[in-house]
């Protein structure tokens, strides 16, 4: 009995131990690719990006942009938003945007009261993975962190607590 529930523990630890790696490539190994993750926190692009999604943004020169493209960019100097593209004024510089689910009550978009210029843009929406910004928000806090070193280290003390005990056992 012993046996199967160590194994059991092992198992659960190695798949806990596999999805924690996926997990930190998702969010940061995917830098070394040139991609930068954001978290969708508002519901301005449902149903594109859901919130919690997590999308991936590469750097774009602004020129090659057009209507229709998904784009990430700075609201402010520490706020980031991730709207579409509804004009491209290559004069001027700067993009109109919008989010797909803004919507005035006849149904019709609402672009952003204010353009974006070339130089606040980060890049291009390039994928999107739904739900993994949840995980990554709660990864974050503090609390998140030692929630998740300590769920591993339990494992890790459950198992090595049942092999010993199975060696005892065979005693």
């Amino acid at each position: 009995m012993i046996k199967i529930l160590r194994k059991i523990i092992d198992i659960i630890f190695w798949i806990a131990a596999v999805l924690l790696l996926i997990l930190l490539f998702l969010l940061g190994g995917v830098r070394l690719f040139g991609y930068t993750p954001y978290v969708i926190t508002s519901g301005s692009m449902i149903p594109v990006y859901p919130v919690g999604s997590v999308v991936y943004v590469n750097g774009v020169n602004p020129e090659e942009l057009e209507a229709g493209d998904d784009i990430s960019f700075y609201m402010t100097e520490d706020v980031v938003a991730t709207h579409r593209i509804g004009g491209v004024d290559k004069a001027g510089k700067c993009v109109t945007t919008y989010g797909v689910n803004n919507l005035d009550s006849e149904g019709n978009q609402i672009n952003d009261a204010k353009a974006v210029d070339f130089d606040h843009i980060i890049g291009r929406v390039e994928y999107s993975i739904p739900i993994v910004g949840y995980v990554y928000m709660l990864i974050r806090t503090t609390s998140g962190k030692a929630g998740v070193i300590i769920i591993v280290l339990s494992l890790f003390a459950v198992s090595r607590i049942l092999q010993y005990l199975e060696k005892e056992k065979r005693r």
